[in-house]
């Protein structure tokens, strides 16, 4: 009878072993990790830009299918302002009268397509102003548990001649996951971009 009461017994503990070790992996396959955001423009008195903003490393950015109401992947970024465009074609340039756009509003939490790869913010700027300009990020998160974010380097960009399609470069924030171990939901990560004229 005890032999019997000691298998019983490891078996019992076995399978509880394996069912909480089982459980510890769909809880952390099933974790989430997203961000939200809302980056701030801010330029000085006289400067005129044009911006292409966009996202990658994101769940949403990885769909091959739009969801349900959209006609094309493209159409669903734009409306959830994953994707941004400010004063390209014929529309106001920021710092322009009739230019409305302050910031780049991201209406839904950006989930992280892996745990391993950032989140990169990339802001293209085309310089329309009459002299050179600087582009930097400003105000980002640095005292998070949860994520990391890295800043590439100011660029400097020159004047628009009038004569031909105006000088462009291009400024980054990647945002990594500080912790794969906790998820974690709707951090805020938000920034500001600078735009300052250089004399």
């Amino acid at each position: 009878m005890r032999r019997s009461a000691i298998i019983f017994t490891t078996i019992v503990s076995m399978v509880l072993c394996v069912s909480l070790l089982a459980f510890s992996v769909y809880a952390h396959l099933t974790q989430t990790f997203s961000v939200s955001n809302t980056i701030g423009f801010n330029p000085d008195d006289n400067v005129y830009v044009a911006l292409k903003c966009r996202i990658s490393g994101a769940v949403q950015t990885s769909m091959t299918n739009p969801p349900s109401g959209y006609d094309s992947v493209d159409d669903y970024l734009y409306a959830m302002g994953i994707y941004q465009d400010v004063g390209l074609g014929d529309s106001p340039k920021l710092g322009e009268e009739g230019c409305t756009v302050t910031e780049w509003n991201i209406l839904e939490s950006l989930d992280f397509a892996s745990v391993t790869q950032p989140i990169v913010y990339t802001i293209t700027v085309y310089n329309y102003s009459d002299m050179p300009i600087r582009v930097s990020i400003s105000d980002y998160v640095t005292d998070s548990t949860h994520i990391t974010n890295q800043i590439s380097d100011p660029v400097e960009i020159e004047g628009y001649q009038h004569d031909g399609n105006p000088s462009y470069a291009e400024v980054r924030l990647s945002t990594q996951v500080a912790d794969t171990t906790s998820g974690f939901s709707d951090v805020q990560n938000n920034f500001t971009v600078l735009f300052e004229t250089v004399y």
